[in-house]
């Protein structure tokens, strides 16, 4: 377990003692409601998005971010929005008990991203391209390393996205895929970067084998990639958080649980 693990996660410190879990637990709190209050507004947004693209607006950062704005004013819909909020409420809460406060838009973004991405078909730059330069600042490794990592990634899968489209001459992986991994990379590391990949395939893949058409017709895989980047980030913590796994700490600012 260790080795997969390795240079993933970094105790800033242990969780407060007892007579400071209170405060703690209350930063853990604010957290999950400010993250709930957001995922409670990002169906709305990608469902602007998808509907101003369908009225033939262009796929520009104007036409995201007037759709942002927009989304307040959306009908609410309890339960799909409900679970994304609580989604994200726990994503939030876990990654604040670990000390990872700085990967909270991390989750965020990813959401949000998966959600525009399974209404409109894309991963908007506006949101990829900030995401990766947050990375090299906020992620695992130093700003050069990370930056190094992106371009890494960036390079290998569109040079794999090009040779596909020779061979089979049409499309098999999207632009936007391509840069949200590669910002991942800037933001958990290469090797996490490639798991995370290979976890999206293996949920592409699955999702595939329950709907008409299978994997002959195209589908979003933005919403793919945010699942298996969420698992990656939070299982070990979760793990870690029942005492079941160790994680060792060689990278500062990555977010870990106490070991039992």
């Amino acid at each position: 377990m260790a080795g997969w693990a390795d240079g993933l996660f970094q105790g800033l410190a242990p969780l407060a003692a007892a007579s400071q879990g209170v405060a703690g637990w209350g930063a853990c709190g604010l957290a999950v409601a400010a993250c709930a209050c957001a995922g409670a507004l990002l169906g709305r947004w990608a469902e602007a998005y998808a509907d101003r693209l369908a009225a033939g607006a262009p796929a520009t950062a104007r036409t995201l971010w007037t759709a942002a704005a927009e989304a307040p004013s959306r009908p609410w819909r309890p339960a799909r929005d409900g679970a994304m909020a609580a989604l994200l409420g726990a994503a939030a809460g876990l990654l604040a008990a670990g000390g990872g406060l700085g990967f909270a838009p991390l989750v965020l973004v990813l959401a949000a991203l998966a959600w525009i991405d399974a209404r409109s078909g894309l991963l908007p730059d506006a949101l990829t391209l900030p995401l990766m330069a947050a990375g090299w600042l906020l992620g695992a490794r130093d700003p050069a390393s990370a930056a190094g990592a992106s371009a890494l990634a960036w390079a290998g899968l569109a040079g794999m996205a090009w040779l596909y489209r020779r061979l089979r001459g049409r499309d098999g992986f999207g632009g936007g895929d391509v840069k949200c991994l590669a910002a991942l990379a800037g933001w958990l590391g290469l090797e996490s970067a490639a798991v995370i990949l290979w976890l999206a395939c293996a949920l592409g893949l699955l999702g595939c084998l329950g709907r008409r058409g299978g994997w002959r017709r195209p589908y979003p895989f933005g919403p793919c990639i945010a699942l298996a980047a969420g698992a990656w980030m939070l299982v070990p913590l979760a793990m870690q958080a029942c005492g079941t796994v160790m994680i060792p700490n060689h990278h500062a600012g990555m977010p870990c649980f106490p070991s039992a």
